[in-house]
């Protein structure tokens, strides 16, 4: 059962379609940079408990980690060209369901049929609660920020450890996949 859930919140986060929000120094060879650290505690973090805590951090970090390796940096504490540094806010929206009038046609061989159904207007709303993750890439020459890349996703009510780690896998993976911008 376990297996099934999460199989159901990988199929849930794949499905979404997180767009990363991506900005940088266009004068800055991106090329030239080969090395990295990564501040391990967070710039700001929100200050929710599912947020909030050393386990979000760990998995951030570990998965910026394991990103840029893939690319080819290599991971220097002293001596690094790149400092890495993130933050975490949790971004509450509301969702509003609108109502209105259905109409629909169809046929199964050679009976056709209509139908129409109504919405009763409820005015529903709800409350969304969506992790934002920001990682801001710094030259530790010059100690000014080079690269930015942000994203959102839906955070689940009751997740698991397991959702989160896929939440910020997915998080981090798209905001990567833009660096270095080519």
């Amino acid at each position: 059962m376990r297996f099934v859930n999460l199989l159901l919140v990988v199929f849930l986060l794949s499905a979404c379609s997180t767009t990363a929000n991506i900005d940088y120094d266009k004068k800055i060879n991106f090329n030239q940079f080969k090395s990295f650290r990564i501040q391990a505690e967070p710039l700001r973090i929100s200050s929710d408990t599912r947020v909030n805590s050393s386990f979000m951090q760990q998995r951030v970090v570990e998965e910026i980690n394991t990103l840029l390796l893939k690319k080819g940096f290599v991971k220097s504490d002293k001596g690094s060209e790149l400092e890495i540094k993130y933050f975490l806010d949790l971004k509450k929206e509301f969702e509003r369901y609108d109502s209105g009038l259905s109409v629909g046609f169809g046929s199964f061989s050679r009976r056709s049929s209509i139908g129409l159904g109504f919405n009763f207007p409820f005015d529903e709303s709800r409350s969304v609660d969506n992790l934002m993750l920001t990682i801001d890439v710094f030259s530790t020459q010059s100690k000014k920020l080079i690269w930015r890349g942000s994203a959102t996703e839906f955070l689940e009510s009751r997740a698991t450890p397991e959702t989160y780690t896929t939440l910020v896998r997915a998080l981090v993976t798209e905001i990567l996949n833009e660096f270095p911008p080519k």
